[in-house]
């Protein structure tokens, strides 16, 4: 080499560096190799592959909590397809349950798809749990903090945090997933919707009532509609509506929710909703029929409260 500098000593065949091209270690290699430094397993010791196996031999059994193990009564708004809404409608269902008692409003969508971020008037920061809290009026609303992979991997409900003295916390869920993808799972989230009341929510297109048609179909108990958009369905949308949603509109089980062209293009604030929202949301409420144990029935509403409200029966 020019320039007197010293040439560099090669390593011995033994040295830590070696000639050949080097493999990246897989995820799974590398977790493995973890655990057995965790448990002690070096060199002459069983492969790591075989302490993975002893561990997770180890590790307690834990059943999944359900629904029924929160001891509240609990209604689910799945979405019947992506943009249907169902953080609005969430929001409108939960507001009208609280007239009557505390509700906790929880949200499972990934936090950079909330529907709800900023629908709190007032943040309390993340809890123990890791969950990020806060309140509107009467409702304790639940995002979550992380992102997770799959719905197998969404922890239960959070712990209601109302105030004792007004007794549990009804809980209203907004999924935030695809809803196939939540009835499917093999963790707590199959057992929604064995037990808890179902709204689902749907545009007033062609596609979409296809897509709430099979998931009325999917599920096992009957399930209150609410279809966001004019309450007079185009004619070429009533023809494309199965068994299913003709059942549920023959039995007042739809329920019309106007579209807010501010809520459009704000989404959801700290601000009331508007009124047709909320008379729509006081609507799906009283369809529930939640235990009356746990909620009283709500009164008849004056029908000048749905006047805002397309389609609704007068």
């Amino acid at each position: 080499m020019s320039g007197g500098s010293t040439p560099c000593t090669p390593l011995p065949s033994g040295g830590v560096l070696s000639r050949g091209p080097v493999r990246p270690m897989s995820v799974e290699a590398m977790r493995s190799a973890v655990i057995a430094v965790r448990a002690g397993a070096f060199d002459g010791a069983p492969a790591a592959t075989d302490v993975v196996a002893q561990v997770a031999a180890t590790r307690p059994t834990v059943a999944p909590p359900s629904i029924g193990d929160l001891g509240r009564a609990a209604v689910v708004v799945l979405p019947a397809h992506a943009g249907a809404g169902a953080s609005a409608v969430a929001l409108s269902v939960a507001e009208a349950l609280s007239a009557y008692r505390a509700v906790q409003l929880v949200e499972f969508a990934d936090p950079h798809r909330s529907g709800l971020a900023a629908a709190s008037s007032s943040e309390l920061g993340v809890d123990e749990s890791g969950w990020h809290r806060g309140r509107r009026n009467r409702i304790d609303l639940a995002r979550r903090v992380t992102d997770r992979r799959s719905v197998d991997d969404l922890p239960a409900p959070p712990s209601t945090g109302t105030d004792p003295s007004e007794g549990d916390g009804l809980l209203v869920i907004d999924v935030g997933w695809p809803t196939m993808a939540m009835l499917s799972g093999s963790g707590w989230t199959r057992a929604l919707q064995g037990r808890a009341r179902l709204v689902v929510v749907s545009r007033v297109t062609v596609p979409a009532v296809r897509q709430t048609e099979h998931l009325l179909g999917v599920l096992e108990v009957p399930a209150v509609v609410a279809c966001v958009g004019s309450g007079r369905w185009p004619r070429m949308v009533t023809a494309s509506c199965g068994p299913a949603l003709r059942a549920a509109r023959a039995a007042g089980r739809v329920v019309p929710v106007p579209v807010d062209r501010r809520l459009a293009i704000a989404g959801l604030t700290p601000d009331p909703l508007p009124r047709p929202v909320a008379a729509a949301g006081r609507a799906l409420a009283s369809l529930l029929a939640l235990d009356p144990s746990t909620v009283p029935d709500p009164p008849r509403m004056p029908l000048r409260e749905f006047d805002d409200v397309p389609g609704v029966a007068r």
